[in-house]
């Protein structure tokens, strides 16, 4: 018999991807009559109050990281912070003490924040980086990820978006020396659906922190508004009010819900994005193809535009060398092999499997 749980559902802040893959885990506690309250900052809200406005949400501050226009400097920046990045953890983990306490929490699902974890409640942790890349340090390397899988036992259990056979991220969700681990499958906001006819020549999705968010998009426009290809560009900024205006071949959204953006991608005949994980399994749920563009120095991003162009499953071009032009011409001509048979809502059973304990 399912009893009702209230859940705390903590989303990360780097970029829109931890929350957004969210989204159908929310929607699945929600049916089975569950409680869910959303903790995030402002952003996060922003993104998850566009899908569930009934919602109560708290506010917990995000890690704050900063990222540099420089390809060779992000590493070194993200190393400087992780000081910060410590008492962020931290400083989460007391709060967690008081938020289950105050609103009598019974389960806390957790999409990497490592300092959400308590000895009082089961609290899942969520992550495909169970094998987080480091550039040319093999050593670092080995001791980022030691700390990574320290910090990943303290939960009860870990959900893994992939699957153990033909993944869908590589090397990144392999699970060496953890026993808590779960596979989920895809973990995609969207639903299965239909073929739409194009009504785009293309659908340019940004997303990601600042400046490399606003750094693509100026190379884009750039190239585009010059053109004759019919374009939506939507801008990855919930909540903004800014808006940009171009000529009539050009249409532009700072965000759209879920099912608008679903309508979005399939009605394109081509999509560039970047290789952020949570975009490639909303486009492998929909069986579409695109043009990944990494952001520069984002050594996960790098490696899964890299694994994922080996496969034939997705293109890849640096953001240095975009040209519109060749991009149009080598996707036409591109071999694309099909994606494996994967079980797309597999996420469903384990998910309700962990609501009835």
């Amino acid at each position: 018999m399912h009893i009702s749980k209230k859940i705390l559902f903590a989303p990360l802040d780097w970029g829109l991807g931890h929350a957004s893959r969210c989204i159908p885990l929310i929607k699945e506690c929600i049916i089975n009559r569950n409680e869910v309250i959303i903790a995030g900052n402002q952003t996060i809200s922003d993104l998850l109050k566009t899908e569930f406005p009934q919602l109560q949400y708290l506010y917990l501050p995000g890690y704050d990281v900063s990222y540099s226009a420089k390809k060779w400097a992000l590493p070194f920046l993200i190393l400087i912070q992780l000081p910060k990045i410590r008492k962020a953890i931290l400083a989460e983990n007391r709060w967690l003490d008081r938020i289950i306490e105050e609103f009598q929490i019974d389960l806390v699902i957790s999409d990497n924040r490592y300092g959400l974890h308590s000895t009082k409640i089961p609290c899942i942790f969520i992550t495909h980086q169970l094998q987080i890349q480091v550039p040319q340090s093999s050593i670092v390397q080995e001791w980022v990820n030691r700390i990574n899988h320290l910090l990943i036992k303290k939960f009860s259990v870990c959900l893994v978006p992939d699957y153990e056979v033909d993944k869908m991220s590589g090397h990144l969700s392999e699970a060496t020396g953890l026993t808590n681990i779960t596979y989920i499958g895809n973990l995609s906001r969207f639903s299965l659906t239909v073929k739409s006819e194009p009504l785009y020549d293309l659908l340019v999705l940004l997303s990601g922190p600042e400046p490399q968010r606003s750094l693509l998009e100026q190379i884009l426009l750039e190239q585009i508004q010059d053109s004759e290809i019919k374009t939506l560009i939507v801008r990855g900024k919930p909540g903004s009010l800014d808006t940009l205006t171009f000529s009539n071949n050009i249409t532009v959204a700072n965000h759209l819900s879920a099912s608008d953006l679903q309508t979005a991608i399939v009605s394109s005949a081509m999509v560039i994005c970047r290789s952020g994980y949570s975009t490639v399994m909303d486009l492998i749920k929909l069986n579409k193809r695109a043009i990944l563009i990494p952001t520069p120095g984002q050594t996960e991003q790098e490696y899964l535009a890299y694994y994922l162009t080996e496969m034939k499953w997705f293109m890849t071009c640096e953001q240095k060398d975009i040209s519109i032009a060749n991009l149009l011409e080598q996707y036409s001509s591109f071999s694309f092999t099909q994606f494996p048979h994967w079980k797309l809502e597999h996420y469903k059973e384990i998910l309700n499997s962990l609501l009835t304990l």
